[in-house]
Formats: C-alpha cells, sequence, structure tokens
C-alpha cells in the first residue's frame, strides 16, 4: 500500500513537474505528518485532504473526504495547475500555490482563515524540516528524483534522498597543443631585447648619477688692524750722524 502511494504522487509530481521530494513534503505539512487524503483542518475545519482543499475548491477539482491517496492526486494536480503552478519551479512557488492561491506570493499569511502563524516563506523555511524527513521516509528513503524533460532521457538528476549522485558522465579533457618546431633561439629578437634594455638603461644611469657638490667659497682675510704711530721707534729707524 505504501508503494502504491509514492508511486502515485512520483508519477503525479511528474505530471506537473515538481520535484517528488518537495512535492511530498507540503502534503505531509498540509496534512500534519499523516498524508491521509480525509485530514480535516483550518477554521471550522473545513478544509479537507493532502493540500487543505477548500469548500469552492472541494467542489471545482472533486476532491472528497472519502477518497483514496491515489484518487485525491487529480484534484492536486487541477488546483496546482490551474492557479499557475509550471514545471521546475521549486517549493516556495508550490507552495505559494497552495496556501496563497497562486505563485510568487511568499509573504502572504492564512492565518487569518485557521492557518498556522507565519507567511508562506516563513513556513517553508522554519517549520518544513521535520516534514521534509517525513517525506523522504513516505518516498523510501532513497528515491532519486528525476526533474522535467529527464525521465525521457534516462538521466538522472545530480543530487537524491541519500546525497550527492555521481555523475557517470567521463570527465571533459582538453586536448593538448600541438608541439612546436625547435628553430634554435632567435638571434634577431635576442638583439632586439639587449639594444632595448641598453637604451632603457642609459637615461637611468644619467638619472641616478648624483650632482657634483659645490665647496664653499672661502671667508675674507681679515683687514690688518692699524698700529697707532710711535715717533720715538720712527726716529730709532733712521741712520745716524757720525
Amino acid at each position: 500500500m505504501a508503494d502504491a502511494r509514492r508511486d502515485a504522487l512520483i508519477a503525479s509530481a511528474q505530471r506537473i513537474g515538481a520535484d517528488p521530494l518537495e512535492y511530498a513534503t507540503v502534503m505531509s505539512y498540509e496534512t500534519g505528518g499523516t498524508f491521509n487524503p480525509s485530514i480535516r483542518g483550518g477554521a471550522g475545519n473545513r478544509h479537507i485532504g493532502l493540500i487543505q482543499f477548500g469548500i469552492p475548491e472541494q467542489q471545482k477539482y472533486g476532491a472528497r473526504q472519502d477518497q483514496s491517496f491515489e484518487e485525491q492526486l487529480p484534484a492536486v494536480e487541477g488546483y496546482l495547475t490551474d492557479r499557475g503552478f509550471k514545471p521546475g519551479m521549486g517549493i516556495l512557488d508550490l507552495y505559494s500555490t497552495i496556501n496563497a492561491g497562486r505563485p510568487g506570493r511568499y509573504n502572504a499569511s492564512d492565518a487569518g482563515n485557521g492557518g498556522a502563524p507565519g507567511t508562506v516563506a516563513d513556513k517553508v523555511s522554519q517549520q518544513m524540516g521535520g516534514h521534509r524527513a517525513k517525506a523522504a521516509a513516505f518516498l523510501g528513503g532513497d528515491f532519486t528524483p528525476v526533474m522535467p524533460g529527464e525521465s525521457a532521457l534516462g538521466a538522472r538528476a545530480p543530487f537524491s534522498l541519500s546525497g550527492p549522485v555521481g555523475s557517470a558522465a567521463p570527465a571533459p579533457t582538453v586536448p593538448a597543443e600541438p608541439a612546436k618546431p625547435d628553430t634554435g633561439p632567435d638571434v634577431s629578437a635576442i638583439l632586439k631585447m639587449l639594444s632595448a634594455s641598453q637604451g632603457a638603461a642609459a637615461p637611468q644611469a644619467g638619472a641616478d648619477a648624483a650632482p657634483a657638490m659645490a665647496l664653499p667659497a672661502a671667508p675674507p682675510a681679515p683687514a690688518p688692524r692699524p698700529v697707532a704711530f710711535d715717533p720715538a721707534k720712527f726716529f730709532a729707524l733712521l741712520p745716524s750722524r757720525r
């Protein structure tokens, strides 16, 4: 029985282009972890089933309390596709469509209608962790989700409930460049390089040379001090008459 429900959920998820693990997670959240298509909730217990259909939605999509899990899935698919859920959308848009009537209403809240407190984004990020584990157990714990467009090719998605899935494709190789023939040293290129380096070094040498330092001028010789005239010494120097 559990395998039949699991297989039916996987097939339903693939028909609408949803990730089966996320599909099962929102159903677990809406049914309190029971996956019971007959469960009631919301204000006045007027909502029923796997995604808690309101009374107008029950009538439009044919959701009834006496249905089996497999029998109610077409009503879930019809509601989601009519309300704008598209293949490849993630859990935020999936739950926004269920809780707020269409994708993209991440800040909407149904607390006023008997729903749990918090916005769509709050419930997905803060309240569904345990339900994701319940969804994994519901799917058997070893289910590898196949995203839309991959099933026809038989390709496995790069993730599973047990961890990352390695790719079977060979690693890409980079072609090696063909070896160039050895023609010996390029003499002309070496000469150009040497002449360029010498030309660049000449101005550098001139720029690095320190200018010659000018010596300070010698101080002028001091002027001779004037000597007072001494008549006695002057007459002593004159020749005497004898």
